[in-house]
């Protein structure tokens, strides 16, 4: 694809499961991960309805290097060139960790949002192989594919026609995705027009513009999409949004990232 290429079977083996092998298993069967000398954890943020009702989390992960020392997720990834092994590794490793961790939770029975970048989602979601493998892992967990919901982050990537066909392949297996960051640099009204992600995440630097708002509202009707605004930290923000139409909500206001174990201890605010 475009210059790069990742042999797929090579992670996808009949005899051995790379990705589980870079499984570690901690109490209750919560799980991290690692790969490369780097730790990788999952965090939980809810994403709730106008009302304040629990609707999905999104999965987030957290990294650390072998001295502890904190890696932020969005440098790490930047680093690599798009759609290399250790990219899809990581990414895959990530998605495991985040459904694994979200089944061992009195939770496991909502919607699982999972970040990917754009040149990883197009290599993986056009691959029947990996998406099959994707379905029996849920399966094994006891979770459905309904449940999966992959944000595609911003990018420049030209790869427009794999994103858009990969959303299709995997809307034959139940899975959508979600349009993430909208209104930043690459993710814009054309991109989104032509993606028509069943959801659309307004991006947090955007939440506090009325008039933006309102168009992200209007624009996500229109290709029937759900709106989510991200980064709501102040009930002020939370009411603007929710009065201008604005489906879910998720942000620090609403609740903290929260680490595995600590998702049965999650009390909605009052809204």
């Amino acid at each position: 694809m475009r210059g790069w290429c990742v042999d797929l079977a090579s992670i996808y083996s009949v005899e051995t499961d790379y990705i589980q092998n870079l499984i570690r298993y901690q109490r209750e069967g919560f799980v991290y991960g690692v790969y490369q000398g780097k730790l990788f954890s999952s965090v939980f943020q809810p994403i709730v309805d106008s009302a304040g009702h629990l609707f999905a989390f999104e999965g987030l992960v957290r990294i650390s290097d072998e001295q502890g020392r904190v890696i932020n997720p969005g440098d790490y990834f930047s680093l690599m060139a798009p759609g290399d092994r250790a990219s899809v590794i990581s990414t895959l490793l990530c998605g495991k960790l985040h459904s694994i961790n979200l089944a061992h939770t009195q939770y496991r029975d909502r919607k699982l949002f999972i970040n990917v970048a754009p040149s990883v989602f197009s290599l993986l979601a056009n691959n029947r192989q990996s998406i099959e493998q994707l379905i029996h892992r849920l399966r094994c967990l006891r979770l459905v594919s309904s449940q999966i919901v992959y944000e595609i982050t911003e990018f420049e990537e030209a790869d427009l026609a794999g994103i858009v066909k990969g959303k299709e392949e995997l809307y034959k297996y139940g899975i959508v995705t979600a349009l993430d960051d909208y209104g930043t640099c690459y993710s814009t009204r054309e991109r989104a027009l032509k993606i028509r992600a069943p959801y659309l995440k307004i991006d947090r630097s955007h939440i506090g513009n009325a008039g933006f708002v309102a168009e992200a509202v209007s624009l996500a009707r229109t290709i029937d999409a759900k709106t989510i605004a991200e980064g709501v930290e102040t009930r002020q923000e939370f009411e603007m949004c929710r009065e201008l139409g604005v489906d879910y909500f998720q942000g620090y206001w609403l609740a903290k990232p929260l680490e595995s174990h600590r998702l049965a201890s999650y009390q909605p605010v009052a809204l």
